[in-house]
């Protein structure tokens, strides 16, 4: 199975908001055992730098990246993936259209977020990560 992580579920891993983080942090860790093919957009990493830190010093925030990166594969953005998400007048948020076209490039089965709303109408199926352990223990 193909995903693409949004933001909001690396944040629930990071900081442990519940009632989420357990089933972020064991979708990450599915990703880094090799059971999920797990994706994030480049962007994802800066934008949690950013938004961690108040939480979490320099040093911690960089380690923290550095373990996601390792656990899963990250979506360079080219100049006609940008045009494709600009011009895409489904998705309202830049930066759900990002993921969006993220998500395209890589053929992913599903976007794991909890932004449903974000991205909803279109092709690719979006779940929350506690639809996505669901889906994975189904026979």
């Amino acid at each position: 199975m193909r995903v693409l992580i949004d933001t909001n579920i690396l944040i629930d891993a990071a900081i442990c908001r519940l009632p989420f983080c357990k089933d972020a942090q064991t979708i990450i860790k599915l990703c880094g055992e090799g059971k999920i093919d797990g994706f994030v957009a480049f962007h994802s990493l800066s934008n949690l730098f950013c938004i961690l830190r108040k939480e979490f010093s320099c040093e911690e925030r960089v380690k923290m990246i550095s373990r996601f990166r390792t656990n899963m594969q990250i979506v360079v953005i080219t100049n006609e993936m940008i045009d494709r998400a600009l011009d895409n007048n489904s998705i309202k948020d830049l930066e759900d259209a990002l993921q969006y076209v993220c998500a395209e490039e890589m053929n992913v089965d599903y976007i794991v977020t909890r932004d449903l709303k974000g991205y909803s109408g279109m092709p690719i199926k979006t779940v929350t990560a506690e639809q996505l352990l669901h889906l994975l223990e189904s026979p």
